[in-house]
């Protein structure tokens, strides 16, 4: 019996450290502006990324988990807010890049990083201006078509943490160590 309960407490503890999982890791952007007609006087207009707007990746960078972007400024065309709920990806997204559509606005983001992109490191990583929006790896902003004048985003976590149930695995482990000792000494009493 003795040998039984070394047994079940260590497999316990084994399968409830293989519960853990990788954190996401999130994505918030540097002070991101774009600019639509820059230079052009009387028709330039300017938008930015607000603050607190992220992405979520898993702890491999290249998968999007979540997002939360908001687009503002005087360009009204492209104020819009990105969510799960009320846009989706165009194309997969990898390490390079992230391209988001709002079907009901008819606005998109397209956001390109500069390499190696969103990895499992973190950091910071800045976005890639392109050609003025001209050429397929410029971070834009549309509808509209603000194209990006600076910015960068910093990814943090990304660390193993246990998932919920792993408190919930271990206190039943311990639950029945504390049985299986109850009935050992119970039995010795007698």
């Amino acid at each position: 019996m003795k040998n039984i309960t070394k047994l079940l407490s260590v497999a316990g503890l084994a399968f409830a450290f293989a519960t853990c999982a990788s954190a996401d890791i999130t994505w918030t952007f540097n002070t991101t502006t774009f600019c639509y007609n820059c230079g052009d006087v009387g028709f330039e207009t300017d938008n930015n990324i607000k603050t607190g707007s992220f992405f979520t990746t898993d702890n491999t960078g290249a998968n999007l988990t979540g997002y939360d972007i908001t687009v503002q400024g005087t360009n009204t065309l492209a104020d819009n807010e990105f969510t799960p709920g009320d846009s989706f990806r165009t194309l997969p997204m990898d390490a390079t890049h992230i391209d988001l559509w709002d079907g009901s606005s008819g606005q998109y983001i397209d956001l390109y990083f500069a390499s190696p992109g969103t990895t499992s490191a973190g950091g910071t990583v800045n976005l890639l201006q392109g050609d003025l929006g001209a050429d397929s790896n410029s971070t834009v902003v549309c509808n509209g078509c603000g194209t990006l004048v600076s910015g960068s985003v910093t990814g943090v976590g990304g660390s193993a943490v246990p998932e919920p149930r792993f408190g919930a695995i271990l206190l039943a482990g311990l639950a029945g160590l504390g049985f299986f000792a109850r009935r050992k000494f119970a039995a010795a009493r007698s």
